[in-house]
């Protein structure tokens, strides 16, 4: 019987330290998918760049009122055409009918950054006569990216 109440005290013992270890033990979770997260981060970015844009728009918009009234109509023109052929391209992208790849050439790339970095320019100098200058060109810039959309839609609609 004393033996028998040795190894009962014994498993008490070695059950309690057992308990203890895996309590106090620092906790090891998995290590999460990173492609949810990712996910997530591209919608979050999705949702910033149509927030952006539509803030973008009415800037060019108030800018064109005070430096080239003459040319808002031409924005909103340009601006409601780029918003209806995205939408057409998004639709053709989720159909399948569109491949992933670069609906913007380069030549078209390298002119946005001389003209949105001589804009950047213009407005931290407040250089009135500059923006006078370039809003016309930035919104013609901006008419020939419509005109690239509708040259990929076309492809599209050809197929």
């Amino acid at each position: 019987m004393k033996r028998f109440h040795q190894l009962f005290i014994l498993a008490q013992i070695v059950l309690l330290a057992s308990i203890a270890v895996t309590s106090l033990a620092p906790v090891q979770a998995e290590v999460p998918n990173e492609e949810p997260e990712q996910e997530c981060r591209g919608h979050e970015q999705q949702e910033i760049n149509k927030e952006l844009k539509v803030h973008l728009d009415f800037y060019y918009e108030l800018l064109a009122e005070k430096y080239a009234p003459n040319e808002i109509e031409k924005w909103k023109e340009i601006r409601s055409e780029r918003d209806l052929l995205q939408k057409k391209l998004k639709e053709a992208k989720q159909k399948g009918e569109l491949e992933n790849g670069g609906a913007i050439d380069n030549e078209w790339i390298e002119q946005h950054k001389e003209i949105t970095d001589a804009f950047n320019a213009a407005i931290e100098k407040r250089d009135e006569e500059q923006l006078r200058k370039l809003l016309p060109q930035l919104f013609d810039h901006y008419k020939k990216l419509n005109d690239v959309y509708k040259k990929r839609l076309d492809v599209v609609n050809r197929t």
